[in-house]
């Protein structure tokens, strides 16, 4: 292994040993709100989710005025990016008035999000509203009762401001449906808008809402941050419940490697959703009572710096951005080493072999009926490049996994911080993902970074690094299971790097 300590020149200045270690009370000062709303932009839809929060319960501003500059803000630009595809505004300005009341009469018993608006993915559950997931078929499927995570967040005083599109069944990277069309990426309409959390990455990169709501199983939280320049933080699969009341029943597949998280503007704010989304709740029986926080989620670890992907070449402004994100960790006081990862195309050879055996008893069919011939096309494009396994090979390919995390459990103990690609290309023009078989073999290895470390059950973050030719830039951080608190520390190293950037002044339509 090649090691770049903190003295080595192409990683910044040099640190002293007090240094190496970024104390927590450091880490919440860098991610605490405002203390006035005189410092924060006059118009509340550009406040952060924690400057909301904070403000709301200051009483400097109402629930009410921060859900009505929200509103006038999806009014502006929501019918051209297409964003949000549903919204009950009723309930929304109901839910306003009744945290207005409770501000007044018990303040003690407000939420860590009380008043902030976010959105919510259309592939979960909110009671009384249809969980189409971006299919026809299901548009009439309306959701007896909140999803899980849906609970946790209102009990912690969010108010969903809309629902955040998808594409069918949740399973492209680019966002588009039958039922409500295509998102569009506000830095170029030509560029896919990320999937399957488009919607949601979208919404709160123009500032839609303050806070969106996203899963991944392949990337879908990560890959749409990528594209629009948000963070996004795919947790640990059981560190946020998953029950859904309108799915009976969950395949291997989505059990083991399907996660949910939180997409912002900012890692302070990714933080907040995150500590609002993982209450407990025993329906969901894969949710694990994993403690958050441990006593060394702010010291300065040995990174791996992994530029080179086997089986895909890293284009070279992403290695740029690689290495200067290593740069800005080098100088905070970790120590950088470029690496190799442990099996990466055999990851993505397990996760073929489960997810699209699974999609075989029933998405594959399902595709043919949802008169979109793009995602018909992509699934079954998906389907060609998997291993044709049977039971045995599906068993197989599960013990496989077993193997293959117990060697990346090794690997991430030698380097606590995986540095790595978010995808091995620039942002991609739509229908990217509907050429040939061979095609399709080409772009699953250029997102074998996001695919494998899903299929091992791992959470990452996407923190935005900048541009290049005008399309968002990013680098992924990697850690092992239930440590997204030592993810949030180096991303806001790198978040306070590189000042951070948003989509907030996309103009009107």
């Amino acid at each position: 292994m090649e090691e770049y300590t903190h003295s080595s020149s192409i990683f910044g200045p040099d640190v002293t040993h007090d240094q190496s270690r970024l104390d927590m009370s450091t880490m919440h000062r860098r991610l605490q709100a405002e203390q006035s709303a005189s410092t924060l932009p006059g118009e509340i839809w550009r406040w952060r989710a924690v400057d909301i929060a904070a403000q709301v319960r200051a009483r400097s501003v109402s629930c009410v005025e921060v859900l009505e500059a929200f509103h006038q803000r999806i009014d502006s630009i929501n019918p051209r990016l297409n964003a949000i595809v549903h919204a009950d505004r009723e309930r929304a300005l109901e839910t306003a008035k009744q945290a207005d009341a409770l501000l007044r009469s018990a303040p003690h018993e407000a939420g860590i999000l009380h008043g902030v608006p976010l959105t919510v993915k259309l592939n979960v559950d909110v009671a009384g509203e249809a969980t189409t997931n971006g299919n026809p078929a299901y548009a009439d499927r309306i959701a007896p009762a909140d999803s899980s995570v849906v609970v946790n967040l209102r009990n912690a005083g969010a108010n969903i401001i809309g629902r955040s599109n998808v594409p069918p069944f949740s399973f492209r990277w680019f966002t588009e449906n039958p039922l409500y069309g295509r998102t569009l990426n506000p830095w170029r309409a030509d560029i896919t808008s990320g999937g399957s959390s488009g919607g949601a990455a979208v919404s709160v990169a123009t500032g839609m809402c303050a806070l969106a709501h996203g899963t991944d199983i392949a990337g879908s939280i990560r890959y749409p941050a990528y594209v629009n320049g948000v963070v996004g933080l795919r947790t640990t699969p059981g560190r946020v419940p998953a029950y859904h009341p309108t799915v009976s029943q969950r395949f291997y597949g989505l059990q083991s490697m399907s996660a949910q998280g939180p997409l912002a503007r900012s890692v302070a704010d990714v933080l907040l959703g995150l500590r609002a989304m993982t209450a407990a709740d025993t329906r969901d029986a894969t949710w694990a009572d994993a403690r958050l926080e441990h006593s060394d989620d702010s010291s300065a670890v040995k990174v791996a710096l992994i530029d080179e992907i086997p089986g895909s070449t890293v284009c070279p402004e992403i290695k740029a951005a690689l290495l200067e994100a290593a740069n800005a960790l080098a100088a905070a006081g970790y120590i950088i080493e470029r690496a190799h990862p442990p099996e990466i195309e055999q990851c993505v050879n397990v996760w073929q072999s489960i997810v699209m055996t699974e999609a075989r008893f029933g998405m594959i069919s399902a595709a043919d009926s949802t008169g979109d011939p793009d995602v018909k096309r992509f699934i079954r494009s998906m389907a060609d490049c998997a291993p044709a396994v049977d039971l045995g090979g599906y068993v197989q390919a599960i013990a496989r996994r077993d193997e293959l995390r117990r060697k990346w459990n090794e690997f991430l103990g030698r380097y606590p911080i995986a540095l790595l690609p978010v995808s091995c290309c620039l942002p991609l023009p739509w229908g990217a993902d509907l050429g040939t078989t061979e095609e399709t073999r080409t772009l699953i290895a250029a997102q074998s970074p996001l695919i494998a470390t899903a299929a091992l059950g791992l959470p990452g973050i996407s923190a935005p690094m900048g541009f290049s030719g005008g399309l968002p830039v990013g680098v992924q951080l990697v850690a092992d299971s239930f440590r997204e608190l030592r993810l949030l520390t180096a991303a806001s190293v790198i978040e306070r790097h590189t000042g951070g950037m948003s989509a907030l002044d996309y103009g009107a339509v």
